[in-house]
C-alpha cells in the first residue's frame, strides 16, 4: 500500500525559489508593478500585518528609484537569511508571469 502523498514534499525548496524570481525581477523590473498592486490590495483589505507591506514597499520604490536599489532588492530576495523569513513569508511577487518557474 502506498503512502499517503504529502504535499510539502512536492514544494520546491524556498531558498531556489526566492533566487529564481530575485533573477526574474532583475530581468523584468517593470514587474515590480505587479507586487506593488498586491501590497496596495492586501492593505486595503487589511489581510496583512502592515509592517511587512511597508518594508516591501519601501525596497520596491528604491529598486524603482536607482539601480543601486534594484540590486540590493534582488540581492535581499535571492540571500537565504533567516532573519529575512518574517518578511518573505508576506511575499508580494504572487502572480509574477510564469517565467519565474
Amino acid at each position: 500500500m502506498m503512502p499517503p502523498e504529502d504535499h510539502h514534499f512536492r514544494r520546491e525548496d524556498r531558498a531556489l525559489l526566492w533566487q529564481r524570481t530575485a533573477r526574474h525581477i532583475e530581468e523584468h523590473p517593470d514587474d515590480l508593478s505587479i507586487a506593488l498592486e498586491n501590497l496596495d490590495r492586501w492593505q486595503a483589505l487589511g489581510r496583512v500585518h502592515p509592517g511587512p507591506i511597508h518594508d516591501w514597499r519601501r525596497r520596491i520604490h528604491a529598486a524603482q528609484d536607482s539601480p543601486k536599489g534594484l540590486r540590493a532588492l534582488v540581492r535581499f530576495m535571492a540571500a537565504p537569511n533567516h532573519d529575512s523569513e518574517p518578511i518573505k513569508s508576506c511575499s508580494p511577487f504572487v502572480g509574477l508571469p510564469r517565467t519565474v518557474r
